[in-house]
């Protein structure tokens, strides 16, 4: 593979504790330790243990106990579409080896977490390599492996997020080297199988591969041989979703493309009586009459009306909605605003604050990965800027920014030494 950045060190001449999988081991031996002795994994009973995975458990519980993929809410609503399958049935299968909502479920399933949160370590390292140079992804590996922000998620959260994360940069990195390597035929099925994962893992990831794509498309000097390589990824992505496409339509009588529940997300933060960010006053799980429409309705037909209610909204009162996602947009890159009191302090400004020059460091980091003319700056953007435009319809949760954060720390580290380099150049 043509490395783009500077020269890489040989793997046989690397250090050992240079090495990736060194930094992997790190990052999962610092994951368990947190999740272990800082007791994570004891996940609040509160609400009937609904923190635990939150829809996601709700789902895994019924598989666990032989209902089906169905009831993300607190009674029984029958067959759902709420969420991906992967994560869910993942979580049911923990469920019934260790036992329902347990303090040793919570250990297996966010110990599974901190597995992906530190294979993310060497995606990072092969992406940096590739574009920037091995002294740039060693940093950024490293840091992903120590940054305690990255720790957080998968020692803390039941949530398909590092998961999500990992997946997204294996499909990066395999794309950076599928422009450089003239791609087999079994290189473009792999492709059509991660991108099929990642449909049922996170649906909303798949936005990227058109341009993804494209991509290649515009960057290969063959294009009509990676055209038909194409091709052969979409049925093989095609083929790999159609079986929960045809269970979706097989309990809901129609075509469901994965997941259903957008409508509700976009209804209860966009009405007249909210500030743009998403509540749970409307939500089923606290209100008796939503749940009552809920059960009587069935789930498919309850989104319908969801959306139609969010549809007039919009019709009625467009200057508000506009006003709500800016409002979002803004959020989205320096965190929602909650409660962070602590000792009688109010550390929310300090909050906001850190996700801010995170956010303003990556999108400096893309702006000099283009003056640059680094490889890959294309897809840098498109994570930056086409992957969240969905979120600023609805709450702009952070755990929906985790997936495109390695890649933030590509471009963050990129800049701090940007920045670095220019300070001591003024200093000199």
């Amino acid at each position: 593979m043509k490395n783009h950045g500077e020269p890489s060190t040989s793997s046989l001449n690397r250090p050992w504790y240079h090495s990736p999988s060194f930094i992997f081991l790190v990052a999962l031996t610092l994951r368990l330790a947190v999740l272990t002795i800082g007791h994570t994994y004891r996940i609040t009973p509160r609400g009937d243990h609904f923190q635990f995975g939150w829809e996601m458990g709700r789902i895994a519980r019924s598989l666990a106990l032989n209902q089906g993929f169905s009831n993300p809410t607190d009674l029984p609503t029958g067959p759902s579409a709420w969420a991906p399958p992967i994560y869910p049935y993942t979580l049911s299968k923990v469920f019934q080896l260790a036992g329902m909502y347990s303090n040793a479920s919570g250990w297996i399933i966010l110990a599974f977490n901190c597995i992906f949160g530190a294979l993310t370590c060497i995606t990072i390292y092969k992406i940096g390599e590739t574009i920037y140079g091995a002294s740039l992804a060693r940093a950024a590996s490293w840091t992903w492996a120590v940054f305690p922000y990255a720790i957080y998620w998968p020692v803390r959260v039941v949530w398909e997020a590092s998961l999500s994360a990992y997946l997204l940069s294996v499909a990066l990195l395999l794309t950076l080297k599928m422009r450089d390597d003239s791609p087999k035929l079994r290189t473009w099925i792999w492709y059509g199988l991660l991108w099929g994962r990642i449909a049922l893992t996170n649906t909303a990831l798949v936005s990227m591969l058109p341009f993804f794509l494209l991509w290649l498309l515009y960057r290969s000097q063959q294009r009509k041989n990676y055209f038909i390589g194409m091709c052969l990824a979409g049925i093989v992505m095609a083929a790999a979703i159609t079986p929960w496409l045809i269970r979706n339509y097989s309990v809901f009588g129609k075509f469901v493309f994965i997941r259903d529940n957008l409508p509700l997300e976009m209804h209860v933060a966009n009405t007249e009586t909210s500030n743009g960010l998403w509540t749970r006053s409307e939500h089923p799980g606290n209100d008796p009459e939503a749940m009552r429409r809920f059960q009587e309705l069935g789930e498919l037909r309850f989104m319908e009306e969801k959306q139609q209610q969010f549809r007039q909204f919009v019709s009625d009162h467009p200057q508000l909605f506009l006003n709500f996602s800016l409002k979002r947009a803004a959020y989205f890159w320096i965190g929602t605003p909650v409660n962070a009191e602590v000792g009688g302090h109010n550390l929310l400004p300090a909050r906001h604050l850190g996700f801010f020059l995170a956010s303003a460091l990556a999108f400096a980091g893309l702006w000099w990965t283009w003056r640059e003319k680094k490889s890959g700056v294309f897809l840098f953007a498109c994570l930056l800027l086409i992957y969240p435009l969905p979120y600023y319809l609805v709450n702009p949760f952070p755990r929906y920014k985790h997936p495109i954060e390695p890649e933030m720390i590509l471009l963050i580290v990129f800049a701090i030494i940007h920045l670095y380099n220019f300070s001591f150049r003024r200093g000199t």
